[in-house]
């Protein structure tokens, strides 16, 4: 499978139904959506016959003080993937380059539009984004695609590396687009420290992309944000699409964001179940949990003689999901990625692991 969360799919091609499955293949908060946006939904559901706000006003202005940014730096869109196409449209951008291994849809995007993808691969086990080494590769590319903190590997950019990087794509004239759709994971404090949110405005080639999809359990209603300078977004706005978000997807995200109670127990939950699922995974035999800062972990499994498809597919006949990391480029056949859930379904993921680890003999 491309992506993960395709419990459809799973459903095909191992029995049961889509509701069977215990989902670890797609990094999505634990929590589900807060309580607030569904009875939010549920009273708007009489006002179905009615056309979505084509200017998105209340999500606008509620995202940008969430956000902290200017209203008028905001697009939103039916998620980042279709705001990543629109872009690469938009501004006919044919030479890119990419940082690997990282989200398969920055090239599709590209190479959909017939445009060309440059390559940069991060060393593996560490995976750890140098600005150095990027620098090298900038000469006749028009943009650059980073993900921050990256999937699969979850590793962010230190605050300095990226300092150096929006600085060096600047001067080189070079488009720099960073998404952060997994940033809502780290604490306000690291937020602040190490989103590129504070180079807006100061530096007009930077191109954030945003997403409520994760952090806020909305995946099935599609919410994400380009946060670009008003030039650019007027170069968007006219190969965009009316009505890109609808009009539930709208007023979940003003609702969304304003739960503070919600965030701070999603932060909560997920830094703890995380230190617990790292360790209780490093513990079975052949196992190599890799550090990340995001809510997921990308695991190698090589030490146990069994490649990812094998492992994905053991526990997919368990009725458990993990995301096989090996078709990300840059990554061998020996990675899987798992998110962070509830206690009780990570210890049904461990039973299911020692499970499928007694039958391969480990």
């Amino acid at each position: 499978m491309e992506h993960g969360g395709n419990i459809f799919a799973a459903a095909v091609a191992f029995g049961g139904s889509p509701e069977d499955y215990l989902d670890f293949s797609s990094n999505v908060n634990p929590l589900g959506p807060p309580v607030g946006v569904l009875e939010k939904i549920s009273s708007a559901l009489p006002y179905l016959s009615r056309y979505p706000d084509p200017e998105y006003r209340d999500l606008c202005w509620a995202v940008a003080d969430y956000l902290g940014v200017k209203q008028d730096w905001l697009f939103p869109g039916n998620g980042t993937a279709e705001l990543i196409y629109l872009l690469v449209c938009a501004l006919g951008l044919r030479r890119v380059l990419i940082v690997e291994p990282t989200f398969s849809e920055y090239a599709r995007a590209v190479e959909a539009h017939g445009g060309q993808v440059k390559r940069v691969f991060l060393a593996a086990p560490e995976f750890e984004p140098r600005a150095e080494l990027i620098r090298t590769q900038l000469d006749g590319v028009e943009a650059l695609f980073i993900c921050h903190p990256n999937n699969p590997t979850g590793k962010v950019w230190p605050a300095e590396e990226l300092a150096l990087l929006v600085e060096e794509t600047g001067k080189r004239g070079v488009l720099l687009i960073v998404d952060e759709a997994f940033i809502d994971f780290l604490t306000p404090e690291e937020i602040k420290s190490l989103s590129a949110k504070k180079f807006l405005g100061r530096f007009r080639h930077l191109i954030l992309l945003y997403s409520l999809t994760k952090f806020f359990g909305l995946a099935g209603l599609r919410i994400g944000f380009l946060i670009a300078s008003p030039e650019i977004l007027a170069r968007l706005k006219r190969v965009a699409p009316p009505w890109r978000v609808n009009l539930l997807a709208q007023l979940a995200g003003v609702e969304a964001v304003k739960d503070h109670a919600y965030q701070t127990l999603t932060r909560e939950l997920v830094s703890k179940e995380k230190a617990f699922l790292e360790r209780e995974l490093g513990r079975l035999p052949g196992f190599e949990v890799l550090p990340g800062q995001a809510n997921f972990l990308l695991v190698r499994v090589e030490g146990t003689g069994k490649t990812a498809g094998e492992w994905t597919a053991s526990l997919a006949r368990r009725r458990i999901l993990v995301r096989d990391a090996s078709n990300f480029l840059g990554l061998d056949p020996y990675y899987i990625r798992v998110a962070v859930r509830k206690r009780e379904d990570n210890l049904r993921l461990l039973a299911a692991c020692k499970e499928v680890g007694k039958e391969y003999g480990l």
